[in-house]
């Protein structure tokens, strides 16, 4: 065999990927500086685990005892902080537009005097909802803090009035939920937010690492040379060009499970070794959308803005901020062709949720159809490849 047949082929390919990556500074960065610095950037926000002593405003006009009894019960909770108490509801307002506090509440006039006489009062509260996650959280914090106040005032009421301790709980309560918390009774937001962050940078710089490895062919006009090293081969070709990058992500991939096992404290409830092979499976995936994109768009700069809505709006429809049961049609159709949605379905399943693997076999066969259609475009590629029309496309 000659040297020249010696350096074509599937090895050809991949010595030819690793060498255009050493001299492309871009490449280490989409594969291993970006991806690590998005991880760190994620813990450093959620390593709190949940939001705590967020502001709120109190208009005090009542200035009695219960009134300082509600501010600080309110002020008790983990969540809110009483960082202003104000004369004027004017001044509450005005930090309410000016963002510096979540919330405002206003205890009127008359406030204790109103409970003492038996005619019942109420407090007036004005949370944030554009903001809707500390917008709600405030909310279900003032409504506990309040009640708890309430109940405290009607419970020694009743002792007063000679009930027995536990007729007057019975009264105050008549109806009381047993709450059990399921999957993450912590409310921690390092295994909501955190553990679904990382998969979602993960994917975008799978996609785009992908589309500019294979739509830089075409930019460049090399693709004719890129076949060429395969021997002619587009599976070659192909199969060379993404085994680097498949290699690199898997092992990037495992160092994110890593970091968010053991980093983040993620419990592992379900199967480590379906997990892993889900995170695999997200690795090809992404790499045959690449295959896709690029097929679609032999422009590079088309390409990547296709490669970057598709993966940069992904987190918006996977189902974690919206339920995806109750999207619109339009909105389930497109989560279920993302292959992040079907990967957090089976993380969750395998981390919290304590999932027997079987429970995740359908979104892992569900991840394998990307890969069949990228495969599918394979051959029609070659004559991209082929064809210089396609080149030199910005």
């Amino acid at each position: 065999m000659s040297g020249n047949e010696h350096q074509r082929g599937f090895r050809a390919v991949i010595l030819r990927e690793i060498s255009r990556i050493r001299a492309h500074s871009r490449y280490a960065l989409a594969m291993i500086v970006l991806p690590l610095v998005s991880f760190a950037l994620t813990w450093g926000l959620f390593s709190r685990q949940y939001p705590q002593n967020l502001p709120i405003a109190v208009a005090d006009l009542d200035h009695s005892s219960l009134s300082r009894t509600v501010i600080r019960a309110m002020d008790a909770t983990s969540v809110i902080e009483v960082s202003f108490q104000v004369s004027d509801p004017a001044r509450t307002r005005e930090l309410m537009l000016r963002g510096s506090i979540y919330a405002m509440v206003i205890l009127p006039q008359g406030l204790e005097e109103d409970i003492l006489s038996g005619r019942g009062a109420e407090v007036i509260a004005y949370t944030n909802t554009q903001m809707l996650l500390p917008g709600s959280i405030i909310s279900g914090s003032l409504n506990a803090a309040v009640a708890t106040v309430s109940a405290g005032i009607n419970f020694h009421s009743r002792l007063r009035r000679g009930e027995m301790e536990e007729a007057a709980m019975a009264r105050v309560e008549p109806v009381h939920l047993d709450r059990h918390v399921l999957f993450n009774p912590q409310l921690n937001y390092m295994y909501f937010l955190a553990a679904a962050l990382c998969p979602t940078f993960f994917q975008i710089f799978i996609l785009m690492t992908a589309v500019m490895a294979l739509g830089s062919e075409f930019k460049n006009s090399t693709a004719g040379k890129w076949l060429e090293t395969a021997g002619g081969s587009v599976w070659k070709a192909v199969a060379g060009k993404l085994t680097v990058y498949f290699i690199s992500f898997s092992l990037l991939g495992l160092a994110m499970l890593a970091i968010i096992l053991m980093g983040f404290g993620v419990p592992l409830r379900g199967s480590l070794s379906g997990l892993i092979t889900a995170t695999l499976f997200l690795v090809i995936a992404y790499l045959a959308c690449g295959i896709i994109l690029v097929f679609l768009n032999p422009g590079l700069r088309m390409a990547l803005s296709s490669a970057s809505f598709f993966s940069g709006t992904a987190f918006a429809f996977v189902g974690l901020t919206f339920p995806q049961e109750r999207m619109p049609a339009l909105g389930k159709a497109w989560s279920s062709m993302l292959p992040l949605t079907h990967y957090l379905h089976i993380f969750l399943e395998q981390t919290l949720r304590s999932a027997e693997p079987a429970e995740s076999l359908p979104d892992l066969l569900i991840l394998l159809i990307f890969p069949v259609v990228g495969i599918g475009l394979v051959p029609l590629l070659k004559n991209h490849m082929k064809d210089s029309r396609y080149w030199g496309k910005s």
